[in-house]
């Protein structure tokens, strides 16, 4: 996968959009951090802790809850990857926002892409995150199958990492993530 060419591809059909927001407590955003390591694509992805009322115990991109103080779901992403994997980024390595995803429980998530030259510096993670993975984007992806969870309103897909199954709203960011790729 050209990283490149990924890249210009995110950014002329999903740009980057910042507009206001009004509250709800279901309202979230995340960052998908893709780069380069080893002359691979890598993704990067937490595990959330197990002790959290809120999907425990799965996989996810960093970010969280918009609050109010944060204006828009760009800067609810930045200050949320911040706080729980330590990892500070400017607004301008965001590429692209793809189109918002919503949970069973309600969440509507926008996800954000910032797409890196380099392996970035992960910090201290809080206590929101178990453990951070670094997952080759090519192999992640092959490793779709079909979610077979018969969920009404579910991922039609989940992706594997190991022994961790990503699903919900992490498998259907990946599947637009995969979508991209092919057009």
């Amino acid at each position: 996968m050209d990283l490149i060419f990924l890249k210009n591809k995110m950014e002329s059909r999903h740009p980057v959009t910042r507009g206001p927001v009004t509250w709800s407590p279901l309202i979230a955003s995340v960052i998908v951090i893709l780069y380069v390591h080893n002359e691979k694509v890598f993704v990067l992805m937490t595990l959330r802790s197990k002790k959290l009322k809120i999907h425990p115990g799965e996989m996810s991109f960093p970010g969280g809850r918009y609050e109010k103080e944060d204006g828009d779901l760009l800067s609810t992403a930045l200050r949320e990857t911040k706080e729980e994997i330590g990892l500070e980024l400017s607004d301008v390595l965001i590429n692209a926002t793809l189109p918002t995803v919503t949970t069973l429980t309600g969440y509507a998530i926008t996800p954000y892409v910032a797409i890196l030259q380099t392996r970035p510096i992960i910090g201290e993670l809080s206590d929101e995150v178990e453990n951070i993975f670094e997952i080759p984007l090519l192999e992640l992806l092959s490793s779709k199958q079909r979610n077979t969870s018969g969920k009404s309103g579910e991922s039609k897909y989940v992706y594997w990492h190991s022994t961790n199954c990503i699903w919900g709203a992490s498998a259907k960011i990946l599947g637009g993530i995969e979508c991209l790729q092919f057009i």
